[in-house]
Parts: structure tokens; sequence; C-alpha cells
């Protein structure tokens, strides 16, 4: 069980908005990635409409945290490692949570508009929408098969790469939607990873994700396919746009990931399913690290 501590009300938010270690950082990755790759200097990133753009690309991944808690309540309170997301979400409210979540979508919505993008506020507009119909009924795509990963692929991988990309370049490049694809093919796998632990509360609550409906050996092959499909995307818009050395560096970041999973896939049974703090501590701690690099990558090859 989780040791987080959520009896206070600020502690509370604090988990329900998941601002442990190290999801700010990833938070921050995902937010950055499409103007690091537009950007002609790392000196653009200053500018007033990409951080703008930055900012409103972020919040909607940690807005939707809330509004996920509120809705998973009776599934999390069976889940040992987000029992205490659990508790944080009864602390608040399922009312408090929607507004919380509400609240920080329209900011985003708002900061998308001020950096001047008519495709930013598109691409922020559908990434809310999509969080609404993950969560919420009738739609709840966390329970339709390959909708949940194609969710998580698209709201935490391309649409915020398409916002900061958008407010920084008013052209989009092929090149630009390979290493779009490329990030929403990564954030695919990785979450259908990372809800291989949630298997057995998931199929409590009555949520038919598509790791109830696989199981966790084939969700894990899956995941590490939909990954390998990314990095493999991602590294070719990144030999168009910066060469084939860049593409190399970002095809061996991002390829770490994958070749841990590759390893732990004959240790993943249903009846013996990974630890949800474990990989947070540890496979996350290499994941943000090498998300890290990748958003270096760009802003260091233009200073080469």
């Amino acid at each position: 069980m989780s040791t987080v501590t959520t009896t206070g009300f600020w502690p509370a938010v604090r988990r329900v908005h998941r601002l442990e270690y190290p999801f700010p950082l990833a938070y921050a990755c995902h937010g950055l990635w499409g103007a690091a790759y537009a950007v002609a200097t790392p000196a653009g990133l200053l500018n007033l409409p990409v951080l703008l753009a930055v900012v409103a690309a972020i919040i909607p991944i940690i807005a939707q945290n809330p509004l996920n808690a509120g809705q998973d309540i009776r599934s999390d309170s069976a889940h040992p490692g987000k029992h205490s997301i659990a508790v944080a979400a009864r602390r608040l409210g399922v009312r408090r949570t929607l507004w919380w979540s509400g609240t920080e979508f329209a900011v985003a919505i708002l900061l998308a508009a001020l950096a001047g993008s008519p495709l930013a506020v598109s691409a922020v507009t559908v990434c809310v929408l999509l969080h609404l119909a993950y969560n919420l009924e009738p739609i709840r795509l966390k329970r339709r098969g390959f909708a949940n990963p194609l969710y998580f692929g698209l709201t935490f991988g391309f649409l915020p790469f398409l916002t900061s990309f958008a407010a920084a370049r008013a052209d989009l490049p092929g090149w630009a939607w390979l290493v779009g694809a490329g990030f929403g093919g990564l954030m695919a796998g990785r979450t259908l990873w990372w809800a291989v632990p949630d298997r057995d509360a998931d199929a409590a609550g009555g949520d038919r994700t598509l790791v109830v409906w696989l199981g966790a050996r084939r969700a894990w092959l899956t995941a590490c396919l939909l990954t390998a499909t990314g990095i493999a995307v991602l590294g070719w818009g990144v030999w168009l746009r910066l060469g084939p050395a860049w593409a190399l560096v970002a095809l061996a970041a991002t390829g770490l990931f994958l070749v841990i999973k590759l390893r732990e896939l004959g240790r993943v049974r249903d009846d013996r399913l990974p630890s949800e703090r474990r990989m947070r501590l540890r496979t996350l701690t290499v994941v943000t690290l090498t998300d890290t690099l990748v958003t270096l990558v760009p802003l260091i090859a233009s200073m080469i």
C-alpha cells in the first residue's frame, strides 16, 4: 500500500493530481516535445506564445488525473499501489475532483488561445474532450479495448506535441507528423504496460480494459509492439529533421525502455502481476531520463 499521506486537504489535492516523483518531470517533457523540435535555437522556447502553449499542453495531462481519481474510487481502493489515490479522492469528494479538472481544462484552452495558434487551441480542445470521453459515461473509453492505449497515445504524446509545435512554427512539415506520431506510439505502449498492474482491480470494478481482455502477458507483448512501432516512427522523423546521427541517439534512448520490458516479459503472468510502486520508482525513472534526453536532442543539435 502506498505510504503517501493524503489526510490533509492539500496533500489530497497533490495526490489526485499525481504529482509524485517522477511524474512532474515527465509532464514537462510531454509539453516541451513539440516546441523543442520546432524552434531553431533553445532561445526560441522563451518566446511568450511558446511558453503559453507548453503550459497549455501540460495542464490537461495533469488535470485529467483528478477526474480519473474521482471516477475510479472503487477500483483504486482495491489496488495496493493506488489505494491512497482513492483515499484522497474520497477526502475531496467526486464533485470537487470534477471541479478541479474542469477549471484546469478551461485554463488550458484559454492559454492555448492566448498563444495565438488556432491549431494549438484545437489540439488542446480535442485533448480535453478525449479526457472526458475516457473517464465519463456513457462513452468511458477506459473500458473499450484498443481505444484505451489509443487515447493515451493521442492525449499524452501526439496532441501535446502538436500544441506546443504549432505555437513555435506556422508550418507543419512531414517530419513533424512522424515525430509526433512516434511520441504517440511510445505513449500508447508505455501506458498499456503501466495498466498491467491494474488488471485485477479493473476487472473487479467492471472495467474491461485491454489488459483484462488480453491478459497480462499478451497485453505486455502488445505494449512492446506498440512501443517498438513508436520508436521506429520517431527515429524516422528525427532522421529527417536532424540527420542519422541524432536519430541514432533518439533510438538508443527510447529503445532502452523497450529492452527492459522485453527482458521482463517472461516473468509476467495473470497470477503474478508486477508492482505498481516498483515500476514507478525503477522503470519510470529510466523512462523519464530518456524522455528528457529525447527532449534535449534537437536543442543540443541546434547548438553544434
